[in-house]
């Protein structure tokens, strides 16, 4: 019995050594081999880049700032570098993270150099103060372009883009292997390329502050000439940082109120105006308003109850006069109001950039206006609804001598961010003479003054010209109608060289907080053009 139980146990120490050898030998083949080197190689992502955003002047929208990263191994040697480089609290932070004995990323507040730690400069695609986070727009956690230029340019802005990666020897553990060599991938281009806006970030600046004040609107900020926006917000805004919070914030701080459409109301007395003129009207054309319009047995009232009686077009601009320009668009006719309007822009929607396309808004067919129809849409009422770009793109036109232009917010690309490669534009095209568009300028100048419903737009330096509005939109909350408040204007009404929207919803008056906020505008535009009216108003001298 006892035999029997040596000569087992001798056969199974047998079995046992023979298997050894046979894996000793497999051990040794070349499949062996190259499964144990994968399995004993560690990749590590450290960060990743992205094509830059940029203003019109090259000046980056994002990727402006910088962060630094740690790849650590590990090991007794580079735990000694880290402590004796980094901040003590700072070090006493991450050892949690070093004891595991994996390969990990640290974000430190400078570089650091020794054994087992490489350190990379890697840029931080948003800021907490980030501009023009409504035309921007944010991507997630895999660093896609979610919304906006982000995503409408998203493989451009990839393709100039690139990866840090590190790969480890590590052990059966997975803890890196000391003094084991540390291989670096970093696809970065050494360039910056990436998308060029038309956006100025000094405008850019200018009109997000300016619009602090606005509860619930937006900003336009266009060069009358070209269409090229050089500054636009939406109010409230939000940080691409804290998403979480934006998604659930009263007011949708993510709703882009830029390129929605609104009633627009007494605005679009400029294009009833300016289809009048076109026709052969007089700027002296006279009507007699006794506070309101009757059509049949519908009366259509004036805010002035007492009426304006006889008025030319000059002071029924300056003082809105609904039964003017109700009176006018009866006799200019739905099919040339419907020409002059669909000329100007409204009803069409805007590519303004891949990925940022303002609504078409609403404007009946000629054949859907009737008389009543057509007494609202003269004082910009009833199914007509228009966004601050196509108000914007309305003004253009009567500032740049006639022209309706495409409004854009893309300029080009640039391969470096030095050398910009520019988009081809849209040709400017007519749409009324520039005997038409002067006078209408200098008629609209009329309502920037203290006879005006506008007076509190006039600017500190120089003239505007403009138009109020306060639009109703047959809402109501509780028991009162809502009422959106709008201005457009041109700055310097001499010559000018912007065109401003301003739209506060529920903003009641448009000669009240949005003038104000079209003013402010003007005067900081001001001091960006001239360098010694900004020393001398402000005592600094200015940096650009």
């Amino acid at each position: 019995m006892e035999k029997r139980i040596v000569y087992a146990y001798i056969l199974t120490l047998t079995l046992i050594t023979a298997l050894m050898v046979r894996l000793a030998v497999l051990s040794q083949g070349e499949e062996f081999r190259a499964a144990a080197a994968i399995q004993s190689s560690y990749g590590l992502e450290v960060g990743e880049s992205r094509g830059t955003i940029y203003d019109r002047n090259l000046k980056p929208l994002v990727n402006n700032a910088s962060q630094i990263l740690l790849a650590v191994a590990p090991t007794p040697e580079s735990v000694t570098v880290l402590r004796e480089q980094l901040p003590t609290e700072e070090f006493q932070r991450d050892l949690p993270l070093l004891e595991s004995g994996k390969p990990v990323v640290l974000q430190a507040s400078q570089m650091v150099v020794g054994a087992g730690v490489e350190s990379f400069r890697i840029p931080v695609r948003n800021t907490e103060n980030q501009l023009a986070p409504h035309i921007i727009g944010y991507i997630d956690g895999s660093g896609t372009g979610v919304c906006g230029v982000e995503s409408g340019y998203n493989q451009l802005l990839q393709y100039y883009g690139g990866q840090v990666e590190t790969h480890y020897l590590i052990n059966a553990f997975g803890g890196a292997l000391a003094g084991g060599a540390v291989q670096v991938t970093d696809t970065r281009p050494e360039k910056q390329g990436g998308v060029a806006l038309t956006l100025d970030r000094r405008i850019q600046q200018l009109v997000e502050q300016a619009g602090e004040e606005i509860p619930q609107g937006a900003v336009v900020v266009m060069d009358p000439d070209t269409g090229e926006i050089l500054g636009m917000a939406s109010f409230p805004d939000y940080s691409p940082l804290e998403l979480g919070e934006a998604l659930t914030a009263q007011g949708s701080p993510l709703f882009n109120r830029a390129i929605a459409a609104y009633n627009v109301g007494s605005t679009f007395k400029i294009c009833v105006a300016a289809a009048a003129l076109e026709m052969g009207f007089s700027p002296d054309y006279e009507y007699v308003c006794p506070g309101y319009y009757e059509l049949g047995e519908q009366r259509y009232y004036c805010h002035q109850r007492s009426g304006h009686w006889q008025l030319a077009m000059a002071r029924a601009l300056r003082q809105s006069c609904n039964p003017y320009f109700i009176n006018l668009g009866q006799q200019v006719g739905a099919a040339r109001l419907y020409q002059m309007a669909s000329a100007m822009g409204f009803g069409s929607a805007v590519k303004l950039a891949e990925g940022v396309v303002s609504a078409a808004g609403t404007l009946p067919l000629p054949e859907e206006i009737d008389l009543g129809e057509l007494a609202n849409l003269s004082f910009g009422q009833g199914k007509l609804t228009a966004t601050p770009i196509q108000v914007t793109q309305m003004m253009a036109s009567v500032a740049n001598g006639g022209f309706a232009v495409q409004p854009t917010l893309f300029l080009g690309t640039t391969e470096d961010g030095a050398v910009l490669d520019r988009a081809d534009g849209t040709e400017p095209r007519r749409i009324m003479s520039q005997e038409t568009a002067e006078q209408l300028l200098e008629l609209l100048e009329g309502v920037v003054t203290q006879e005006g419903s506008g007076r509190q737009a006039a600017p500190q330096f120089g003239q505007a010209a403009g138009k109020t509005a306060s639009a109703q939109t047959g809402r109501y909350e509780q028991g009162q109608e809502i009422v959106h408040g709008w201005f457009t204007g041109a700055w310097p009404a001499e010559d000018p060289r912007y065109v401003i929207t301003v739209l506060v919803e529920g903003g009641e008056s448009g000669g009240e907080l949005p003038a104000r906020v079209f003013r402010n505008l003007t005067e900081g535009l001001a001091l960006l053009e001239d360098g010694e009216l900004y020393q001398q108003v402000t005592g600094e001298v200015y940096g650009g």
